[in-house]
């Protein structure tokens, strides 16, 4: 993978990280669930885009999200063959509440999520501009 500018209108350059050519993808991130609002439905999406000369999506990607307070964990796998070429999509990880009591016991725990493809073939013109996390809305 490798960084790269991209420009998306005439003032706002962005970094973005570009699948050059491999044969095996983790992307994964966490954040501490004690910095969100008690009470709210939290969704996660990665922002993606294939470009014209992508190859190798013929295995359906993977999206995981594991909760701290039960050990939940939301396994996803997504298709990319139908997605459309150089036009930015949103792969959804999962979602989840946040609890509402205040015991303290949730200032250490985090969320964790995943997005990875270990099929062994080589796959190539995935763009991740970004993992978001955001209030669902219904």
């Amino acid at each position: 993978m490798k960084n790269s500018s991209n420009t998306r209108g005439s003032d706002e350059n962005i970094e973005v990280v570009k699948l050059s050519h491999v044969c095996w993808m983790d992307v994964r991130g966490k954040f501490k669930i004690s910095e969100l609002s008690p009470g709210v439905m939290y969704e996660i999406v990665y922002v993606v885009k294939l470009t014209n000369a992508a190859f190798g999506w013929e295995a359906p990607v993977s999206l995981k999200l594991s909760l701290p307070a039960d050990g939940k964990v939301q396994n996803r796998q997504v298709s990319l063959l139908e997605k459309p070429r150089g036009e930015w999509f949103e792969l959804c990880v999962g979602n989840f509440l946040t609890e509402t009591n205040n015991d303290g016991s949730e200032s250490t725990a985090e969320v964790f999520f995943d997005f990875f493809e270990h099929g062994g073939h080589w796959k190539s013109g995935l763009i991740i501009k970004a993992a978001v996390l955001r209030p669902k809305i219904n």
